[in-house]
């Protein structure tokens, strides 16, 4: 391979290497952060001293804490949430959640949901499991679930009870739940209270959607050189006097060639 080949190899890797940059990037999910509106009426200065405000970013996921109020349920209105939306190809859905008065007696029951609900009709159902996937926020309460057997949630947070709360160590957990099928667009999202017995609440103190932006289709370049018309004789009699890439083909061979059999010019010695 002489030079002029390596020369156009190394373009073609460059540009190639580029459009796979370029994909990958427009490709990338993205944290689209859920306000929790008006149902959160729970102050979080009330429960934690110094809690997280404002736009956050908690467990690596951005989340809105602006209101600085969370959700309880159930709430004076149900015993569910919901939040709509529209985000396609939906890949993973964050929350911010934890348990009230998690005593003890409560150690492996399900006490809520979290439902997805898609644009297809189609739903995926997450069960909420005390000392599983959701425990007690105050964790330095004594007599309560305070552990977590499910990696899917993790603390994103740790602080401090406020005294008038019982005061000790307190936590905001993430509960990931990924999508069990590409492609599709999520529509809504529900946590649902299920518990029947006793004082356990359910806290939702943040929500955020990650989904992925369409990847356009590339464009193809204006072509360098116009096809042959192999078997239509009248075209190719029109277009004789035009460049053929066949044409190209064999001029960039031949200039290759003839560059490659040039001698090396010969240093004179006036001396």
């Amino acid at each position: 391979m002489n030079a002029g080949s390596l020369t156009k190899s190394a373009k073609a890797f460059i540009l190639a290497s580029g459009l796979i940059a370029a994909s990958t990037v427009i490709a990338a999910a993205q944290d689209v952060p859920v306000s929790l509106g008006t149902p959160a009426t729970i102050p979080f200065s009330a429960w934690y001293i110094a809690p997280p405000t404002g736009q956050v970013t908690l467990g690596g996921h951005a989340f809105n804490l602006t209101s600085g109020n969370l959700v309880q349920l159930p709430t004076v209105s149900g015993t569910s949430q919901s939040y709509a939306g529209s985000y396609p190809n939906a890949t993973a859905v964050y929350l911010l959640l934890n348990t009230y008065n998690t005593y003890f007696w409560y150690q492996g029951a399900v006490v809520g949901t979290v439902v997805l609900t898609f644009s297809d009709g189609t739903t995926q159902s997450t069960d909420l499991s005390v000392g599983g996937n959701i425990r007690e926020w105050r964790i330095g309460a004594a007599s309560t679930v305070n552990t977590l057997a499910d990696p899917a949630t993790i603390q994103v947070w740790s602080g401090t009870a406020q005294p008038g709360m019982g005061g000790g160590a307190a936590v905001i957990d993430m509960l990931t739940i990924k999508a069990a099928a590409a492609g599709k667009t999520l529509t809504t999202v529900t946590v649902n209270d299920t518990n029947t017995f006793g004082a356990l609440k359910i806290d939702l103190a943040g929500l955020t959607v990650d989904d992925v932006a369409p990847t356009p289709t590339p464009t193809p370049g204006p072509a360098a050189c116009t096809p042959k018309h192999a078997n239509d004789k009248q075209k190719a009699e029109a277009e004789k006097h035009v460049k053929h890439c066949d044409d190209t083909d064999k001029s960039d061979a031949k200039a290759d060639v003839e560059k490659d059999d040039q001698p090396a010019a010969v240093e004179r010695d006036d001396d």
